[in-house]
């Protein structure tokens, strides 16, 4: 049977769950039990491919084992639900096989029973309490205290997981804590954010940290840090830390990590990753914070970590820098220049359209802060005037220019966007000298999505 979308499909799970004879309406199979589980995984374990494995084990790791189809296959580093669709549909077909039982209308029903997120109408996989058992029995998750008898213990109304998860993890902290402790600590969050990670900067590291903004209450309670994978190295170090925990796999992947390097992670295009890392107490998180801002730097030269609370810090890079130039750069940093009102006197107006309005312009730097050298960020031929739409769609690599000034979109802009921001290939920059050239080869090199 073809459905034409999501929520015909939850339409009809529901459906079929509630009708299901003799079966409760939580399940869409009759119930086996924690020793036909083993006996099925132990038989199919060898078959079990590496991703099906990561869903498996980080859904019975989950809040209440509760999560979407769109938070299972990011278990497996991926971000479209489809994905979980097809593999979770595979792993509960050698299920179904193996445990010798009729096969069920749809075969995930072999891993979880499924009812829809009151609030977010998502559809929701509640992992079978004897399959999570069967996993423990196994070692294939850490031995702990039983579903059942932390069920008992945690207060909740009847069939409510996301109550269940809250009350299991009212000792974490919320993402708007986490963000709100990175900024007290001297990060900023910058215009260029996006919806599935928040990027925030400090001017005494190399690199942003970013926090995930996944609608997932496991990605968000468990490992919500992102960090450059350059780290990765200060791992074992950073063990030490009380309440450090890292995420389910040793990397996370996610295209909106913008300046982190990229890799395969078995797909056909290469797609940018970091470390995640979670935390169990605010302690835990302001302890890693302290050790970042306290590491020196390799990829650029950074002051100690008592100078990245000061308006100075990040600005003294240069060794020749003046007195003067560094009284400027300070100023820049925390938005008390000339920078741009040099950039208003080059332009005046937008570099690229006839916006003259200078409350709708935003002067933006083509070579970002962060990479640039004390000169470069003084530097008026390393800026542009540009209107908000054009200004973000430059900070996130959706758009560059060419040596000629001709802007060039990226292939991640999509038609519909392009038009309603009244992007498209004809616009260009004003007017254009050699001396912005090299900055923008540097856009188009490190910044722009191709």
């Amino acid at each position: 049977m073809d459905f034409k979308d999501k929520a015909e499909l939850r339409a009809f799970l529901e459906k079929e769950m509630s009708s299901a004879q003799p079966v409760s309406a939580r399940r869409g199979m009759r119930p086996a039990n924690i020793d036909e589980y083993a006996r099925a995984l132990t038989e199919i374990e060898s078959s079990i491919s590496p991703a099906q494995r990561q869903m498996l084990v980080g859904h019975a790791q989950a809040p209440g084992q509760v999560l979407t189809m769109t938070q299972l296959a990011a278990l497996a580093g991926k971000d479209q639900f489809h994905f979980a669709n097809s593999q979770y549909g595979s792993l509960g077909g050698k299920l179904v096989a193996a445990l010798g039982i009729p096969s069920p209308k749809w075969k995930v029903y072999a891993i979880a029973s499924f009812d829809d997120n009151p609030e977010t109408g998502e559809s929701r996989a509640h992992m079978y309490p004897e399959l999570r058992e069967a996993l423990q029995q196994l070692g294939w998750i850490p031995a702990g205290e039983s579903t059942q008898t932390r069920a008992k213990s945690v207060p909740r109304q009847p069939n409510d997981a996301d109550q269940l998860a809250s009350a299991a993890h009212d000792s974490m902290f919320s993402i708007q804590e986490i963000i709100t402790t990175l900024e007290n600590a001297g990060f900023a969050r910058p215009a260029q954010s996006g919806l599935k990670v928040v990027r925030l900067e400090h001017p005494g590291l190399f690199a942003p940290v970013f926090v995930k903004q996944s609608s997932s209450t496991h990605a968000r309670l468990q490992a919500p840090l992102v960090l450059h994978p350059q780290y990765e190295d200060k791992l074992a170090e950073w063990q030490s830390i009380s309440g450090l925990e890292r995420g389910n796999s040793r990397y996370y992947h996610n295209s909106n990590l913008r300046g982190f390097p990229k890799r395969l992670n078995g797909g056909a295009t290469e797609i940018a990753y970091g470390v995640d890392l979670g935390f169990r107490h605010m302690v835990a998180l302001e302890e890693l914070i302290s050790r970042l801002l306290g590491q020196p730097q390799a990829t650029a030269a950074t002051p100690a970590a008592q100078e990245a609370s000061t308006p100075s810090a990040g600005v003294t890079d240069d060794l020749a820098v003046t007195d003067t130039e560094r009284e400027a750069l300070i100023k820049a940093r925390i938005g008390q220049s000339d920078y741009r009102d040099a950039l208003l006197a080059y332009w005046g107006g937008c570099a690229v359209t006839d916006c003259t309005l200078p409350a709708l312009l935003r002067a933006s730097h083509i070579k970002p802060w962060r990479a640039a050298s004390a000169t470069e960020r003084l530097d008026p031929y390393n800026g542009l005037l540009l209107t908000p739409n054009l200004d973000l769609a430059f900070d996130q690599g959706l758009i560059t220019f060419d040596d000629r000034g001709q802007i060039c979109l990226s292939s991640a802009l999509d038609s519909d966007s392009a038009s309603a921001l009244n992007l498209h290939p004809h616009l260009r920059l004003r007017q254009i000298e050699a001396r912005h050239q090299g900055y923008l080869a540097w856009h188009r090199d490190n910044l722009f999505r191709k």
